[in-house]
């Protein structure tokens, strides 16, 4: 009987866990190359953080962080995704496919 009532505050507490850990994993700063018809470009450095993401002097609010299968995405306060990403080597690499342009790739700086 305990068993049936511990079980769902586990299952609980393990989702709130992997929220947090999954929460960390893309904080940081970023070095962005972008690539398109097989032309690589280091474009900017960017910095993620629960609260934004600031690229140079553009700085965008996150209202949500969404870790799910693999990928991260960020969205504003109106739902708009402002970045999807696979998220790879333990966080340490982001990528993200841009459509109509290619592939930008996220490497972890600090």
């Amino acid at each position: 009987m305990h068993i049936r009532t511990l079980a769902p505050l586990s299952l609980l507490l393990a989702a709130l866990a992997g929220s947090a850990v999954a929460g960390n994993v893309v904080e940081g700063t970023y070095d962005m190359t972008t690539e398109a018809m097989g032309v690589k470009v280091r474009s900017t450095t960017v910095e993620l953080t629960p609260e934004y993401i600031r690229e140079g002097d553009n700085k965008l609010a996150i209202a949500e962080w969404v870790h799910r299968d693999g990928y991260v995405t960020a969205r504003d306060g109106k739902g708009n995704t402002l970045l999807h990403a696979r998220v790879e080597d333990g966080g340490d690499t982001l990528i993200q496919q841009i459509e109509g342009i290619g592939t930008a790739t996220f490497t972890r700086i600090d």
